[in-house]
């Protein structure tokens, strides 16, 4: 008998199943691009908004068209009001130039810029993301793509064309990263021919990349992005995939050298500016950060009410006592911890979470370093995290998946038959948020139509920002100047006078709304020294805002105060000595009058016509005039000297102790403010000025209660 030969048992096959490869589809991107344009075509009629006049009209660069492009190169992004935020970002300011090289001064073709470039987004977009998922039907990154493009959050970037730096970055840093996919490849030994193709490719992805960071710093995250793309795409080591971008941390590195070559600085000088910095106290910043994180939670997922300002005081400053800090915290613990411990799955879940935060990080840092405040353009890029995490989820909803093993098998396998597109339950809600999010968007985007349209909107959304209360305000006397009748020249003084007083209700030090006081009261309901008080307080809270020490030119040389007008010219040009008005008008008084004071005029003139007014003439109307005349030039010691003694001579007259109480105020002496003011009321105790004013000062005493007290009674008389 032979010897049986033994069988050996068979091994079992462990290879696992190759997945799908789905080719792009071309067609899927082109719809993409057409639907961001329709989106926004709205928009196109719009005018100049908000911060468009600081980036386009009011840049003299910009200005210039063409040739002012070098000196764009050469300076900060806001140049011409004499700050350096640190903020290098040339690219959109170039395209700006060009349109106003060939378009003067025409906002339709500028927004008409930023819905083809948004278009653009929507191209490239689609098609980085079907080469990303290639295991994926095509038909989950075009959903990924239309939900990103409909996010209403979006409105702020696009609708608004200073924010084309948002659009620019976002833009180059998905073109860069879309040219480095695709000239990397798992292969170890190409041909020497493509291995060159691939080296063109890399150089041109640099290029991109830098064209991102030109637009905006927060590009940076590209560095982050761009690997995480290669890990997700290939079958690659994340440290493999970060050797793949180095040249992006060269080009930063580069970019780096070449922005403190033009601001001499990395960082730049962050001012002491409570509206747009409320968090910069010692303790608040690290938990506002976390309800900042909360803020952007709650408005990528719900984005309504939606409003362009939210500065102080709009979100209080957050404490470790509060809910929502300690809500913060725990998301943000979770969200890390789920995405770094998921990498190696790589599902689009894990993907989508880590674009989420790390192109929010850049928000949050502002919020952290800087105290700095939340903005809906901070989560243009981080939606499109959150559509990645949502599309992959929506099968979970589904009562018809039967025996899927997994979300991914449902998107490799079900959605490569295109007749079960009709079928499923998620792509009725597909349809429903799309749908949400673009009436959403098309309804937000007429309110950026103009000034007043978005002040008078978004007051209603963000009633606690001292910054909306002034912008609204200020249109409105603007809306006075231009207006011719009379009575509806009123009108709109007291309704722009009362938001502006509002916004100084919230923020009693806001230098910004003194000013435009001072403005309505020099050119609505005109009021000399009401205008040189406003002024002068702006002046005192805001000493670098050269428009004020202008207008107090404008307003003493209208008057025959030429010296007082030669040492405002100059004081402007002297805090801002790119502010063109200033240069103007200082200029041309010299050449006119041939004045150039440097120094405060002294009041000897003043002292003489006391001494020499005989005593009997010297009566309480004389020492009133005398003492508005010393306020008039900013010295309130010798003006408060002046109205004692105008009240000394007549106790009953109201207007000295008024004037006299807003010097004590301007000295910072509360207690003798108070004093006087009560004095008023016992004499007219229905004195709403008088009121007012105790208000404020209670305000700046920081006795919170006392303030309401007497702003509520002065409520009560006006009706307001």
């Amino acid at each position: 008998m032979k010897p049986k030969k033994n069988i050996k048992p068979q091994q079992k096959q462990n290879k696992q199943p190759a997945l799908p490869v789905f080719k792009p589809n071309i067609w899927l991107a082109v719809i993409s691009a057409v639907v961001g344009f329709c989106l926004y075509v709205n928009t196109v009629k719009h005018d100049y908004v908000l911060d468009d006049v600081g980036a386009i009209t009011g840049n003299e660069f910009v200005m210039q068209g063409i040739r002012g492009i070098p000196k764009i190169l050469n300076v900060g992004m806001w140049h011409f009001d004499n700050v350096n935020l640190g903020y290098y970002r040339p690219l959109s300011m170039i395209t700006f130039a060009i349109e106003n090289q060939f378009f003067p001064n025409n906002p339709h073709v500028s927004h008409l810029g930023n819905v083809i470039l948004y278009a653009l987004t929507g191209f490239f977009l689609c098609l980085l993301l079907m080469n990303l998922f290639k295991n994926f039907h095509p038909i989950f990154s075009f959903i990924v793509t239309l939900l990103f493009l409909a996010h209403p959050i979006h409105t702020e970037v696009v609708a608004n064309i200073k924010s084309r730096d948002e659009i620019f970055a976002f833009l180059n840093l998905i073109i860069a990263t879309f040219i480095l996919l695709k000239s990397t490849s798992p292969l170890n030994s190409p041909l020497p021919k493509e291995r060159g193709r691939r080296r063109g490719l890399l150089l041109l992805s640099c290029l991109f990349f830098y064209l991102a960071l030109l637009s905006k710093e927060s590009a940076m995250t590209g560095l982050l992005i761009a690997p995480l793309v290669l890990f997700f795409s290939y079958n690659i080591s994340i440290k493999q995939a970060l050797l793949k971008t180095i040249p992006f941390a060269l080009m930063i590195f580069i970019f780096q050298i070449h922005k403190f070559e033009v601001l001499g600085s990395l960082a730049g000088q962050i001012p002491k500016d409570i509206v747009n910095y409320p968090y910069a106290e010692a303790g608040t910043k690290l938990p506002t950060t976390f309800l900042i994180f909360i803020q952007c939670i709650k408005m990528i997922l719900l984005p309504h009410p939606l409003s362009y300002d939210y500065s102080y005081n709009q979100i209080p400053a957050g404490t470790f006592g509060s809910p929502l800090v300690l809500l913060g915290f725990i998301i943000a613990a979770a969200l890390a911890y789920f995405s770094i411990k998921g990498l190696q799955k790589k599902s689009p879940l894990n993907l989508g979470a880590l674009i989420f935060g790390i192109t929010l990080a850049p928000a949050l840092a502002f919020v952290f370093l800087r105290g700095g405040i939340f903005a809906e353009r901070f989560l243009y890029a981080p939606s499109l995290g959150f559509c990645i995490a949502i599309v992959f989820l929506a099968p979970l909803l589904s009562p018809r998946r039967g025996e899927d093993k997994s979300i991914q098998h449902y998107w490799m396998q079900k959605f490569a038959q295109l007749p079960s597109l009709r079928e499923g339950l998620e792509m009725g809600i597909f349809s429903l948020i799309f749908s949400l999010y673009s009436f959403k968007t098309i309804t937000r985007n007429p309110v950026w139509h103009d000034n007043m349209m978005l002040f008078s909107t978004d007051v209603n959304s963000s009633p606690n920002s001292c910054q909306v209360r002034r912008h609204y305000g200020s249109e409105l006397i603007n809306s006075g100047i231009a207006e011719k009748d009379p009575q509806k020249k009123t009108e709109w003084f007291n309704k722009g006078a009362e938001q502006l007083r509002e916004a100084l209700r919230i923020n009693p030090r806001f230098g910004d709304a003194y000013f435009k006081l001072g403005v309505a009261y020099q050119t609505v309901n005109i009021n000399n020294d009401s205008a040189i008080y406003y002024y002068t307080r702006a002046i005192q809270e805001a000493p670098g805002y050269a428009i004020s020490y202008n207008n107090l030119g404008i307003l003493y040389e209208s008057t025959g105060k030429q010296e007082l007008a030669s040492y405002y010219y100059n004081k402007a040009v002297e805090v801002n000595p790119f502010f063109p008005d200033g240069k103007h008008n200082s200029e041309a008084h010299k050449k006119k009058t041939g004045l150039d004071v440097r120094l405060f005029p002294t009041s000897n003139n003043l002292d003489s016509l006391e001494n020499s007014t005989p005593l009997k003439n010297r009566d309480f109307q004389f020492y009133y005039k005398l003492g508005t005349d010393y306020a008039s030039k900013g010295d309130y010691t010798n003006a408060a000297r002046c109205l004692e003694k105008s009240s000394d001579l007549n106790p009953t007259y109201v207007d000295a102790l008024v004037n006299l109480a807003n010097c004590y105020g301007m000295l910072k002496n509360y207690s003798k403010n108070i004093e006087v003011l009560n004095k008023v009321l016992a004499l007219n105790p229905t004195n709403v000025q008088a009121l007012s004013n105790l208000a404020v000062t209670y305000e700046l005493m920081g006795n919170k209660d006392k303030s309401e007290e007497y702003r509520d009674k002065a409520r009560e008389l006006t009706g307001r």
